[in-house]
């Protein structure tokens, strides 16, 4: 069996859902850092319920849905680059003085508002017809949408802006990794952060002019917050309301010492994968032809996300003190195990079979819609982060 086969299950009566869980090793012992979200007191990991061996268990968030989408898109990317099939997917890029920004990079794909702000052949792109007809497609007829920005059919897209007529779009591909954890662990999390140590010195303090000095000579690389907050601490000091003397600490120099405070991670037996391409979702999308134009066009979609997903796994580089094994796993229509091949080359191949059996009317010939970007969104982006290691 290959994946040509799964074309079956793209028209009616075929599986729901194609499945492909899997495992992540990680070293003996290691503590791995979850994903974070914004809690009470600063950021948090996830906890939650899932039914996993024929019990509920205790797990936490290792990498979440939105992530693991970016990743699959991150992979098209990479396979873009490497002169494969997906070349052939068309595409939407925003163009900036700096840079350039595709569909694939943009969360809201071809509904993001830096596509909505942009212009082409100097007419805002709101008012042009192939962006009308790209946001007026209903689920009868999403043609508009496939032949422009595929990706946002594959991966999910919501013009939430419009005053009427939202189109909505699912993601057909649903990745979570997590890791099964006790209870014990969940109360007793490691803590720790990170420490810093400086060749010359732990600590430094130096006269205000020299603090002044100093922050001159980076005040146009740090970000805005950042000379904010400094400029407040050295008027403050020049009023005579601290010392005559500054920690240069706020500078980037002097250590760090490490300290307790900070969730650090967890410790899994294995990071586990579950992940879904919704065979029951693709069946619902129809592109104004016959049924063997939306056939081919749904498999054109399911070859895209498998290759993303491929590319994806073949890297799978988490995050910052998160380091997993290569995936192992099993494909599964619905619940029965198949032995489908789903390597980069197997994938490769099915998606250059896919767009190769296109109709004419739906071709995926690498057709690129460039949008000139506002130029005041590129210069009013400004780091809002701190510039402290």
């Amino acid at each position: 069996m290959n994946l040509a086969s799964l074309t079956d299950h793209l028209r009616r009566g075929g599986g729901a859902t194609l499945n492909h869980p899997a495992t992540y090793a990680v070293a003996a012992g290691a503590i791995i850092a979850p994903a974070r979200y914004a809690g009470r007191s600063g950021s948090e990991f996830v906890f939650e319920q899932r039914w996993i061996d024929g019990e509920f268990r205790t797990t936490t968030l290792i990498d979440s849905k939105g992530s693991q989408s970016n990743r699959s898109e991150d992979g098209l990317l990479a396979a873009r680059r490497n002169g494969s099939a997906a070349t052939r997917i068309p595409t939407i890029q925003v163009v900036y003085p700096g840079r350039r920004l595709l569909d694939l990079e943009l969360p809201h794909r071809a509904f993001d508002a830096h596509v909505r702000a942009g212009a082409r052949d100097g007419a805002p792109v709101v008012g042009q017809a192939w962006y009308r007809a790209l946001r007026d497609a209903t689920a009868a007829n999403l043609s508009a949408v496939f032949t422009a920005s595929p990706a946002t059919l594959a991966f999910g897209g919501w013009d939430s802006s419009r005053k009427q007529g939202q189109l909505r779009l699912r993601s057909l591909y649903v990745s979570e990794l997590f890791g099964v954890v006790s209870e014990d662990e969940r109360r007793r999390l490691s803590r720790r952060s990170g420490a810093r140590l400086d060749p010359l010195g732990q600590d430094f303090h130096v006269s205000l002019d020299e603090f002044e000095r100093l922050l001159a000579g980076q005040r146009e690389h740090m970000s805005e917050n950042t000379v904010k907050k400094l400029d407040a601490k050295l008027a403050k000091a020049r009023k005579g309301k601290v010392g005559t003397t500054l920690s240069a600490a706020d500078l980037g120099l002097g250590g760090i010492p490490p300290g307790l405070e900070t969730a650090y991670g967890v410790s899994v037996p294995e990071v586990r994968r579950a992940r879904t391409y919704s065979l029951a979702g693709l069946r619902r999308l129809r592109f104004g032809g016959a049924e063997q134009d939306d056939i081919a066009a749904r498999r054109a979609l399911l070859a895209m996300l498998l290759l993303g997903a491929a590319y994806a796994d073949a890297d799978p580089e988490i995050r910052a003190y998160c380091d997993v094994a290569a995936p192992r796993g099993s494909l599964f229509l619905d619940d029965a195990e198949l032995d489908v091949e789903v390597s980069i080359d197997a994938c490769e191949a099915f998606l250059a079979g896919a767009v190769a059996a296109l109709p004419e009317r739906l071709a995926w010939t690498g057709q690129t819609i460039v949008v000139e970007g506002d130029a005041s969104l590129e210069r009013g982006v400004i780091a809002v982060a701190d510039d402290d290691d």
